[in-house]
Formats: C-alpha cells, structure tokens, sequence
C-alpha cells in the first residue's frame, strides 16, 4: 500500500472532513460476537503460519508464488469455484525512477555548463512527469521493453441460493513490500535520501533560474559557459553527484515480513468463505448475492495485479460493490477510505459513508477518510477505474501519521496486529452482506443489531469434512 513515505514527515496541520459516528445512549451490539471472534483468532493464527513458511512474499518471488498457491486451496475448501490466474507484469518500472534519478540530475547539470538552460529545464519536466504518472498517479509510461515478472492472483466464489442480482467482491494482497536499506531515523538516512532528492531540485531550480538570467542578459539560446556565479553553483552541484547515486542503494533485496500490510487480509477472506460457507451448507446463505473472495499480487508495485484481475473477469461484477481490506492494525482507527492513489483519485464516497454507517451501528466507531498524498494506493482504486463501487477498509491511525506504523518495515509481524481490528473487520464484512443481500444497504435505515443469545463458538460448529482435512 505505501510507497517511499519515509522520505516525508509531515503532518497535515488541519483534520480533513469526517463521518463520526452518531452518538449513542447505549452500547449496541456487534455481528455474532462469537462468531467473528474465533475467525479473527484463526485468521491470525493462518497469517503466523503463513509467513512462518513463507516469508516475505516480493511479486515474482517463489515464497510469493508458493504462497498464492496456498491461498488458493484454503478457498477452494470453501468456495464453490476458485481459479488460479497467472499472469505478466512490469511491475519493475515501478521503483526505476530511484535508479534514473541520479542520471537525470548529470544531465541537466551538463546541460546547464553549456548553456542549454532549455533543455535542462525540459529533462526535468519530462522526468518529473514520467514520476508522477508511474508514481503518483499510477498510470505508467514506456514500459514496453521492461523485464516481465511473473504474478499470480486467486479468487474464489460462492454462488447465492437462487438467482445473482447482485456481487459483493471483498479483496485484499498477498505480496509484501521490499524493505529499505535506510528508514527514517536510521545514522544515514538523511545523506542517503533526503540529501540526494533536495540536491536534484535544486538543479531543476538552477534550470529555471538560468533561463531567467539568460533571457535578462539577452543570451537565451547562446552555447558557451554561464555567467560566475551560475558557474560556480552548477560546479558545486556537479561535485554532490556522488551524493544523489547513494539514493539508488534506496531499497533492498530483501522484503517485509508483511502481515498486517496485508497477508492478514488474504486470511480474512479466507474465515469469510468459510463463514459463508458454513451459512449455506445450513441453507441459511445469501439469497441473490455472489461473493468474490480475491486475493491479488504485485499490488506493492503499483496495482498490477488488481488492474489484470478487473480486466479479465468483469463479466462476474453483476451490480457489483468491493469492499478491500488493506492494513488492519488497530481496532479503534477503522477507516474507510473514499479517495485513494495518493489522495487523487475518487472513489465511492456513497459506499464508504454507508459502510461507516453501518458500522457505527453495530457499535465500532469509524469514519471515511481519503488515502494521505504519497502514501500510495490500494486495490480499491482498480474497482473503480472498472467502474464499480469501491472503497477500502483501512485499521490505521492517519490523524498521528501512518508512516509511524510498521508496514513496510521488517517488524510488520502478526504481533503487531491488534486481534480486536481483525474481528470487527470480519464482522463489518458479514454484517455488509446481509444487509445487501436484504436490499437494506442504501437510502435504507441500518438496523441495529440486537443482543444474541448464547451459542456454541463457530470453531465446534463448523465441523463438515473440508474443515476436519485441514
């Protein structure tokens, strides 16, 4: 989900506009309180397993592949279909501009020593440009000569007892972010990263500034040295090039243990078929509503996967909605996130208010909240570039500044994930496709639940014969 933020600190100095929750004179009752909370315990305890036996999962890595696989036959115990989809990506381009950056830099400086301000200031703006839409906005260019990397995304179905009128896709990743060979705060960083990124802005700067001062001095266009003082600070900056080549060593070979950003979601999906599983093998499944359990790859390297996925099976999205799960930490920040890709691109802000609603209603506080700028994307924008109806459900405190969390770092373990979030997660999730299913989702009061009498934990209850093979 994130990419580079460690390289920026800072924090909005206003709270963007929120949903809140409504105040309530009593404390309602969440979704089947024993139910949710033995799937959030085994959820848990898969992605420990998981990771155990895998490790961090790079796209295109076999731990990555091996793992898919895995995915891929705890949904088919549950699902009534599940496919297996293979598939080519250059996802490699997507942190190359960390290794053009300091070419770029030499370029424009030599540039400037001749006296070609233009064309310096035009490799800046095309680089930068070339940034923005690989990085920013997700939207790559000149990518066709990039080594291909192998991914691989998984979905499962279940079918509703009579006919589809409507699909809920609930989705999450698999793979996990490469780490950093320097963090904030680490003896290094600032040399290392931010140095490297001012000194190449102050070139663009130079770039400017020497076709005003030629267009001053009326030798716009002439080929020969600038003036002193331009020559001296183009020399200057000609010498730190070293300094910006450090930023190339940016990331490491190595990759996050990644649970909770997000093989703790791709577990989710997992407890969710078996739930519903369970529902319809008690003839109590939903009536008119397929559910989609999609766990992607290559998210990490800017959506690949998700974009392949919704390109392939848009026959499936019957009047579709997807809810994805992505970072789920800490049970008292639920988030619903209503604008993703750095905070540019729109999406459902109908679906996340009611989601928000819903949740109130069952008692967890939460709110709708556009994804910070440089803090990357989620799957949901892929949802919605395929025009369906998509947000993500986020655990993560955004007010005290998401790049203090532990996603992308080699402490994202299962004992950083907060048990309480993974359980109202899954409840949210339940609770949504009921209330869909009964067409009481929109323009619809959300119905509180009501205290549930006592019963058997879903662990003794969920005793058919795919469970007892596990």
């Amino acid at each position: 989900m994130l990419k580079i933020t460690n390289i920026f600190s800072r924090k909005k100095k206003t709270k963007p506009d929120l949903v809140k929750p409504d105040l309530h004179t009593h404390r309602k009752a969440p979704l089947d309180p024993l139910r949710s909370t033995s799937l959030a315990e085994e959820a848990l305890k898969e992605t420990k397993k998981l990771i155990g036996e895998f490790g961090g999962r790079r796209t295109g890595s076999s731990s990555c592949k091996k793992c898919a696989d895995k995915i891929s036959k705890r949904l088919s115990e549950y699902c009534d279909f599940t496919s297996k989809q293979e598939f080519k990506h250059k996802g490699l381009a997507f942190g190359l501009w960390i290794q053009y950056i300091a070419y770029i830099y030499l370029i424009s400086l030599v540039l400037l020593l001749v006296g070609a301000p233009f064309l310096s200031l035009f490799t800046n703006i095309f680089f930068i440009y070339y940034v923005y839409r690989e990085f920013i906005v997700y939207k790559p260019l000149f990518e066709k000569n990039i080594k291909d990397t192998d991914g691989i995304n998984i979905h499962g179905i279940i079918e509703p007892e009579e006919e589809v009128k409507q699909t809920i896709l609930f989705s999450s990743h698999h793979d996990s972010a490469p780490l950093l060979n320097k963090n904030r705060g680490d003896k290094g960083y600032f040399i290392n990263v931010e140095l490297p990124i001012v000194l190449f802005g102050t070139s663009c700067v130079m770039s400017l500034v020497q076709i005003i001062v030629e267009l001053l001095t009326k030798r716009l266009f002439h080929i020969g040295f600038p003036p002193i003082t331009s020559l001296v600070i183009i020399l200057l900056l000609l010498l730190a090039t070293p300094i910006v080549y450090k930023i190339r060593n940016y990331y490491s070979q190595e990759s996050s243990p990644g649970a909770g950003d997000n093989l703790i979601s791709s577990s989710i999906l997992i407890q969710l078929s078996r739930y519903f599983s369970w529902r319809k093998k008690r003839k109590e499944g939903l009536k008119n509503t397929r559910l989609i359990f999609a766990s992607f790859d290559a998210e990490e390297v800017g959506l690949r996967g998700s974009s392949v996925w919704f390109e392939k099976y848009e026959a499936l999205l019957e009047n579709a909605v997807q809810l994805n799960f992505d970072c789920i930490y800490n049970s008292e920040e639920l988030v619903f996130i209503d604008s993703d890709v750095n905070g540019m691109m729109p999406l459902s802000k109908e679906l996340a208010q009611q989601c928000v609603k819903l949740a109130n209603a069952m008692g967890y506080e939460a709110k709708n909240h556009p994804l910070p700028f440089f803090s990357g994307a989620t799957d949901a924008a892929s949802g919605y570039r395929a025009n369906i109806k998509a947000c993500s459900l986020m655990a993560i405190d955004f007010e005290s500044g998401i790049k203090n969390s532990y996603f992308h770092t080699k402490d994202d373990t299962v004992d950083k994930i907060d048990e309480k979030a993974v359980e109202k997660a899954i409840a949210i999730a339940i609770k949504l496709s009921k209330t869909i299913d009964d067409d009481n989702f929109y323009d619809k009061p959300i119905v509180e639940e009501k205290e549930i009498e006592e019963e058997k934990d879903l662990l003794d209850l969920l005793k058919f014969n795919k469970i007892s093979r596990r």
